[in-house]
């Protein structure tokens, strides 16, 4: 079985416990669980002074998954659970790397590739921060993460039952030759691998990882645009309800659209439904980051919202209010060429114009302000002919039509 130790022991200077320090809205300890289900670890074993929160929310999730936990408090604990033919992932307290790194200690099928990654004396991270990185001999430190045998755990035994398990089981590792792997210039970039003494010190790496999984939108779709800067700006804040929440305000705007049109405001109806359709944009791009970041799947609420029920919503509220304004039955036609040939040319094109087509949002803001101003059917008219217009005038940019 290959077995992953983490630790959830050591405090920062302020007292908090380095293993409840947030990135990206998720533990320091979520993320070394995920990175032991990365590296097919099948159990996790937790060095821990009492199980706290944190400790118990990976205890459920990896649990959930499918996987073995147990939380520790003595190194004879660690003896009883690991059997000698197993494998050890160790990692130090505090440990953040970028995911994308573990690939390189995952051989063919899955295969464990056993080292102990290691950092030069001369290292910056190491000079900043010499008692985060163990010291191996003159030239290499610790980088805080070794894969080798679980053979050598049984000789805890035989040692000071209060010493430091990883320190330990380090030097057992390093006796038995196991191959230590420097860790190379590229691989300390931009904050890629780190200890996390405080919070500070992930503050830098919090603003790449958002960046990298923040949504991102054409500026020609207005509505998903400003939905997606304003993710970005608050994330990781709202991350764990940000999307049912925007769902639940959602579902109240788009029904208040419907009560408004049935009361004759069709002005009041169409700018309500804006804000329904902005808020569905919010909540998919809270979903998405989500997902990116929490490596969980995107809400099954989104997977059961397509694009096609906001469509109907839509259109049933544009051909509503163009009725209530008194178009005949003839020119209801148009309402429904404005919502199909658009669809067509935001979902089912690949251009620069695709981003308008289907910001529902900024459509429905513009025929809100036409019902306002008496001249919704125009509108609805202008904007048909412009959708077919740019329908019929081929783009050499365009793909995916069908």
């Amino acid at each position: 079985m290959r077995t992953a130790l983490l630790s959830a022991v050591e405090r920062t200077e302020t007292g908090e416990l380095r293993a409840g320090l947030l990135l990206g809205g998720r533990s320091v300890l979520d993320w070394q669980g995920e990175y032991a289900r990365i590296l097919g670890c099948e159990r996790i074993i937790c060095l821990c002074d009492t199980p706290g929160s944190q400790v118990l929310d990976l205890q459920r999730s990896f649990e959930g998954s499918g996987g073995e936990f147990h939380a520790v408090r003595g190194n004879m604990q660690i003896v009883s659970l690991v059997r000698a033919d197993d494998e050890l992932v160790m990692m130090r307290d505090g440990l953040v790397v970028d995911v994308d790194l573990l690939s390189d200690w995952i051989g063919p099928e899955g295969k464990l590739r056993k080292a102990i990654a290691t950092l030069p004396a001369k290292n910056a991270m190491v000079e900043a921060q010499p008692a985060e990185f163990e010291r191996i001999d003159r030239e290499r430190h610790w980088a805080g993460l070794a894969a080798f045998s679980a053979s050598k755990v049984h000789k805890l035994a035989d040692m000071p039952p209060d010493g430091d398990a990883m320190s330990m089981l380090l030097r057992l590792a390093l006796q038995s030759q196991v191959v230590c792997q420097e860790l190379t210039a590229d691989t300390l970039q931009n904050s890629n691998w780190l200890i996390a003494s405080g919070g500070q010190a992930l503050a830098s790496r919090e603003q790449i990882l958002l960046d990298q999984h923040a949504p991102r939108a054409h500026w020609l779709g207005p509505g998903r645009s400003i939905s997606a800067a304003i993710v970005r700006r608050i994330a990781p804040r709202g991350l764990e309800n940000g999307g049912n929440l925007s769902a639940g305000i959602a579902a109240v705007l788009m029904a208040g659209a419907i009560g408004l049109a049935g009361i004759g405001q069709a002005a009041a109806s169409l700018g309500t439904g804006a804000l329904g359709v902005l808020a569905l944009a919010f909540g998919g791009h809270f979903s998405m980051m989500r997902s990116a970041l929490w490596s969980k799947p995107v809400g099954r609420i989104w997977q059961l919202t397509p694009d096609y029920l906001v469509e109907g919503l839509v259109l049933g509220i544009l051909l509503y209010c163009s009725y209530l304004l008194g178009v005949s039955a003839t020119e209801l036609t148009l309402p429904i060429a404005a919502v199909g040939v658009s669809h067509y040319l935001g979902f089912r094109r690949s251009n620069s114009m695709s981003a308008f087509w289907s910001d529902r949002t900024t459509h429905l803001a513009g025929f809100a302000l036409a019902a306002a101003t008496g001249v919704l059917p125009e509108a609805v008219a202008v904007f048909t002919l412009a959708a077919i217009i740019d329908l019929l005038v081929p783009r050499a940019n365009s793909q995916n039509d069908v």
